[in-house]
């Protein structure tokens, strides 16, 4: 049976999608496990400074340099401050970047406890279990008042407002990235009752999830290479993953078949679909979290084929009005439906790709059958078919870019300040744009719509009364029931 994953954390926005006509019938949920913190801070004591009860990160207060692991997490940093990338400091309970700092935790989802509810009952996570789909669910705080317009100014506050990333990855078993999380926020913020707690979620529904890469990034606003510490300071991390206590069963033909009619596609398999299902999460999650500037932190599609929008918890009135806003808009301009088919494309493009190396399999399995005499002839012709092949290979790519996904994948592994990193990507995609051979010349005279008059013989109405004689704009502003909740 297939799992689905329905964690109600924060305020959900439905928005229905108009490609699915109707429901799809799946089977019913499994039972759900949920794990602790899997993450190797587990019972660490939680930061003095921090209201959460996360379980802390510093184990010791101790620089930290790059390349080295602190309480489990591997440590990392583009520019070292001082010879150190932060400090992990205990008296308060917290880790601190300077020009920029990176922890890093992997581990094995296989072998994970997890109690089911409301029976309580205890159940250990197997492959056959995670191919029925995971959510992993991941809390922060964090302090980030040390820029100079911080509400809350705190150590040595100086310089353009401080940026914090949150990334999360399913992987296999061969390290392949099956799904991807990123959350990047300036969020102001200090401690205690104004520290800022983020719970976010990445939910796979595909089938091979077996490892997972969780990520955190301080980065200075300032870019100071001379002061050190004056990046954002994590007070706190967990994560859980959330798995099925009954093993995987596979889809049906009938349900393959029904769940490629409500793609609008024809023979996608079993594995292609819970891929186009995740990366339309994906890409939907993302658009929205980044014109939210952060209040959306999942997406998911659910059993009845309806995008479910979680926002955080701490999301204002005034977020989650401009989430509903992003939505309409989404709504109105069909950006679903376009990314669906972009999402699908995708999809067929990758499969396509990794047919070759079957193949290949193939006649080396014929050739090593053979008896020797033909095998020395084989070998040699299949010798000459890879030589010419590969000088094709060559002469194809001097003149192909490479494809823009990994350009982008670059950008992210090595501009880590999230203004830069977005200017820096918008310039690639101008410049790809700008280098293509799209020509939208041969429509110029195509008619797309014939006009016709829909408004003949109507009867002519008017209404004298003012109706807005002792109203002005301030007066309706100042009394508006959304301005009066901000206010407030």
């Amino acid at each position: 049976m297939r799992w689905w994953t329905y964690i109600l954390l924060g305020g959900f926005i439905w928005l229905m999608l108009s490609w699915f006509a109707s429901s799809v019938g799946l089977a019913d949920d499994n039972d759900t496990a949920f794990s602790s913190n899997i993450l190797p801070n587990n019972g660490t004591a939680t930061s003095n400074y921090s209201n959460s009860n996360l379980d802390g990160v510093a184990s010791s207060t101790t620089s930290l340099t790059n390349n080295s692991t602190h309480n489990g997490f591997t440590v990392t940093c583009e520019t070292e401050v001082n010879n150190a990338c932060g400090q992990a400091n205990t008296s308060v309970g917290e880790i601190e970047a300077s020009h920029d700092l990176t922890l890093t935790a992997t581990g094995s989802l296989v072998g994970i406890e997890g109690d089911s509810t409301p029976d309580g009952v205890t159940h250990t996570s197997t492959q056959l279990k995670l191919n029925g789909g995971i959510n992993l669910s991941s809390s922060i705080a964090v302090q980030n008042c040390e820029w100079n317009q911080s509400a809350f100014k705190c150590g040595s506050s100086d310089g353009a407002v401080d940026s914090y990333t949150l990334t999360m990855k399913v992987l296999d078993s061969d390290n392949n990235v099956l799904a991807t999380s990123t959350q990047v926020r300036t969020t102001d913020s200090g401690y205690n009752n104004n520290e800022r707690i983020w719970n976010d979620s990445l939910h796979y529904n595909g089938v091979h999830a077996n490892k997972y890469e969780w990520s955190w990034t301080g980065v200075d606003g300032s870019e100071s290479t001379s002061v050190a510490l004056r990046g954002t300071n994590l007070l706190g991390a967990e994560m859980a993953l959330d798995f099925p206590t009954e093993n995987y069963e596979p889809l049906s033909a009938q349900e393959i078949k029904d769940m490629n009619e409500g793609l609008g596609t024809a023979n996608l398999n079993e594995s292609e679909i819970w891929n186009v299902i995740s990366g339309l999460e994906e890409s939907i999650g993302e658009r929205l979290h980044l014109e939210t500037n952060g209040a959306v932190v999942s997406v998911e599609i659910t059993e009845n084929f309806e995008i479910a929008v979680k926002t955080s918890k701490e999301a204002t009135v005034k977020e989650v009005v401009k989430v509903q806003e992003v939505v309409q808009e989404m709504n109105k301009t069909k950006t679903v439906e376009t990314m669906k088919k972009e999402v699908i494309e995708e999809v067929i493009k990758e499969s396509k790709q990794e047919e070759p190396k079957e193949s290949v399999k193939e006649e080396a399995t014929i050739v090593a059958n053979k008896p020797k005499e033909e095998t020395k002839k084989e070998t040699t012709s299949i010798a000459k078919k890879e030589e010419t092949t590969k000088e094709k290979k060559v002469e194809t790519k001097e003149n192909v870019k490479p494809e823009l996904k990994v350009i982008m994948a670059k950008v992210d592994d090595k501009v880590k300040n999230p203004v830069k990193n977005l200017e820096l990507k918008n310039l690639i995609k101008m410049d790809r744009m700008i280098d293509s051979d799209i020509s939208l010349v041969a429509y110029n005279n195509v008619e797309f719509y014939k006009s016709k008059d829909i408004y003949l013989n109507q009867i002519e109405i008017f209404d004298n009364r003012s109706i807005g004689a002792n109203i002005d704009l301030v007066k309706y502003t100042a009394n508006d029931i959304m301005e009066v909740k901000i206010k407030k």
